[in-house]
């Protein structure tokens, strides 16, 4: 399988115990100091903002309590919380000292979403290829707001962005040696927008937090679509133009009826592959994701969780699909994207309303010649305890 750790992991979460052990002992006070390291590194004092930093604490609180949690993944989960505190810090005070960028219009922008493995990155970065739409790189997602000019603000250059970016990238790759035959990462590669989205079940690949999961499965998402849109506002204030947006997730699926009331005109792209190649995909993904942070994982608690997981996403989905205006979804079967991806892409935009032009062409005929992969991504659904009947029955196939 793909999962296991570097060699080195073992020896350094041993060494860092101790260390860990006494710093993160109180989450609330670990919290405490992330907010403080927040606005240090920003140079900007915090403003009241009781929710945000209220849900916040309640996800780093249920990540640091986790059972089995490593030294190595207090230190990951501490610096994932310290870096969306301070997107959320600087992004205040952008739109406090500019409150123009809140004037930003946010053009029919277009989401692409799915079954997780079922080709939503490959059509994210195919899609990108067009000459008028814009698709948010890593580096720009892990700092993704602009100064705002305020005295003490300690701005970030792109290149310290980018620096920043290939580091995080390095790192991962020598603890995860074979993450890049899961999920390729690159700092100049179109991401995932949850990286910038406040809460996801992202947050529940790294750490089992089933609390906080069944929080967001009752939450109304709108918070956070519209954090996502005061972010691309932002990201738009320093490089305008006639672009349009390409996003993607599997993890908006769960929440369309939230990303719909916030963006009205967006579109939805959806993916769509064999559900049991994509559940068991995701597993892999799953895996190799919390054995970075847990000194223990379960595949069948994988399996179990992450089909439940799913298939009421579908469903929830599915209803937000039958209640939308025509033409707000579009369906994109994996087997289609595969065979012929150019014609996917000027299919898809053609019939969004724009020219696929030579040069949004040659783009996306150079973009399905590159070859990405390193090495073959390995996984079974029974590594996982389902079956293929289990899985079909529980997608209502």
């Amino acid at each position: 399988m793909n999962a296991r750790p570097a060699w080195w992991v073992a020896p350094v979460n041993a060494l860092l115990t101790p260390v860990t052990r006494s710093r993160f002992r109180d989450p609330a006070r670990a919290f405490e100091a992330a907010e403080r390291a927040a606005s240090d590194r920003s140079g900007l004092p915090w403003p009241k903002d009781r929710e945000f930093r209220s849900e916040l604490r309640f996800l780093s609180d249920a990540w640091l309590s986790a059972p089995g949690i490593t030294p190595l993944g207090r230190l990951s989960v501490q610096n994932e919380v310290e870096r969306r505190l301070e997107t959320r810090l600087r992004l205040l005070h952008l739109f406090d000292a500019r409150p123009e960028t809140a004037d930003q219009v946010v053009d029919r922008p277009v989401f692409i979403t799915g079954l997780p493995r079922t080709g939503t990155t490959f059509a994210h970065g195919l899609l990108a290829q067009h000459t008028r739409t814009r698709a948010p790189a890593l580096w720009e997602l892990l700092n993704p707001v602009p100064p705002s000019g305020r005295e003490g603000e300690r701005a970030l250059a792109r290149r310290e962005r980018l620096a920043s970016a290939r580091s995080s990238i390095r790192f991962l790759d020598a603890m995860a040696p074979r993450w890049q035959s899961i999920h390729p990462m690159h700092p100049l590669e179109p991401e995932e927008c949850v990286f910038v989205l406040p809460h996801s079940l992202a947050h529940h690949v790294r750490i089992p937090v089933p609390e906080y999961r069944a929080w967001m499965e009752e939450r109304d998402a709108t918070p956070d679509y519209e954090f996502l849109k005061a972010v691309l506002q932002a990201m738009q204030s320093t490089r305008g133009g006639p672009r349009r947006w390409v996003l993607k997730s599997p993890l908006h699926l769960g929440g369309l009826d939230a990303l719909l009331k916030v963006f009205p005109d967006a579109t939805v792209v959806l993916t769509e592959r064999d559900p049991v190649r994509a559940t068991a995909s995701w597993g892999s993904l799953v895996e190799a994701g919390m054995s970075l942070h847990l000194d223990r994982v379960d595949p069948h608690w994988i399996g179990e969780e992450w089909l439940g997981i799913w298939t009421r996403a579908m469903a929830r989905a599915a209803r937000v699909r039958a209640e939308s205006a025509p033409g707000t979804f579009v369906d994109l079967p994996y087997d289609e994207l595969t065979a012929d991806p150019v014609g996917v892409a000027e299919r898809v935009w053609t019939g969004l309303g724009e020219e696929f032009d030579d040069l949004s062409r040659r783009r996306t005929t150079d973009y399905t010649r590159r070859d990405r992969r390193p090495s073959p991504h390995r996984y079974t659904i029974d590594h996982y305890g389902l079956t293929p009947e289990r899985v079909l029955t529980a997608f209502g196939g």
